[in-house]
């Protein structure tokens, strides 16, 4: 296994995490391959920054912040994976409650021309075994 490729896709993840957290919706989708597919356990599947945008925008308005538990990546060149568990908390916007989710992600990056990694495909789950 290469390291510094698998530090790399790390890298890429924490840009994801850092945008997210910051609720920056350029930042973050400037991390999305355009060919982006976005399995939400919540909704239909989601093809292409532009859609994925549109539910992210909609997202924002609780504030949202993630915090992840890494709990495998592998890296060979060209493509990463990484496998972990989240928790979403948030303000409701209707009565400034705390909202939460948890659930498990598998994210797969890939590098395209310029050497860049960006994410290609996001899927979670809400699964009972989750701790975080």
């Amino acid at each position: 296994m290469n390291n510094n490729l698998i530090q790399e896709v790390r890298n890429a993840l924490d840009e994801w995490l850092d945008a997210f957290n910051n609720n920056d919706i350029e930042a973050l989708m400037a991390v999305y391959d355009p060919e982006i597919m976005y399995a939400n356990s919540a909704k239909p599947v989601e093809i292409g920054i532009p859609t994925v945008k549109e539910g992210f925008i909609n997202s924002f308005s609780i504030k949202p912040k993630v915090f992840f538990k890494e709990e495998q990546v592998i890296a060979v060149e060209g493509l990463g994976y990484v496998a972990g568990q989240f928790r979403i908390a948030g303000t409701s916007t209707e009565d400034s409650s705390e909202m939460s989710e948890s659930g498990r992600v598998v994210v797969i990056f890939r590098k395209n021309d310029l050497g860049e990694w960006k994410l290609i495909f996001d899927m979670d789950n809400r699964p009972p075994d989750v701790t975080i």
